[in-house]
């Protein structure tokens, strides 16, 4: 009787385990952009920022890769109640620069919140609020362990 009641059990478990795996198969997986703006595009940003007269406004994400080796960032966007806006992903060359702007997370939404970004290597991260007539640099929380680095950026904004 206790086998048949524990064989009822586990092939109820795993019916469901199944039908569990199945649903989540069926879900759309959120898919980052891959941005490629390398240090002339933020420089024609920062210029654009200074002499534009218009009511739009972005975050650049800026990284700088301290190896010679490329490594990859990936990044995720929160809006102010903590709900995932988007995300995007960048790969830096071996001493060089890349960056993304707030709106890439977003997909061009309007928002403020905060950044998280990993990075499989050593980089140093930045951000720039690029407003009209104002670049401001913001504040990065970084960590790095071992061959990788944890970046947060706990405001950023796109308007």
């Amino acid at each position: 009787m206790k086998f048949a009641i524990l064989q009822a059990s586990l092939a109820a478990v795993c019916s469901f385990g199944l039908a569990g795996s199945t649903a989540a198969q069926s879900l759309p997986v959120d898919s980052a952009a891959l941005i490629d703006r390398g240090s002339v595009d933020l420089l024609a940003d920062l210029e654009d920022s200074t002499h534009r007269d218009t009511d739009s406004a972005d975050t650049a994400l800026v990284f700088t890769n301290k190896g010679y080796t490329r490594v990859g960032v990936w990044c995720t966007a929160y809006d102010s109640d903590g709900h995932v806006v988007g995300r995007a992903d960048t790969s830096v060359p071996g001493n060089g620069l890349r960056y993304l702007r707030a709106s890439d997370l977003a997909g061009g939404v309007n928002f403020v919140g905060k950044a998280s970004c990993w990075a499989r290597g050593r980089v140093d991260g930045s951000a720039v609020f690029l407003a009209p007539s104002a670049v401001t640099s913001l504040k990065v929380v970084q960590h790095t362990r071992g061959r990788s680095t944890r970046i947060r950026f706990p405001v950023i904004a796109s308007y």
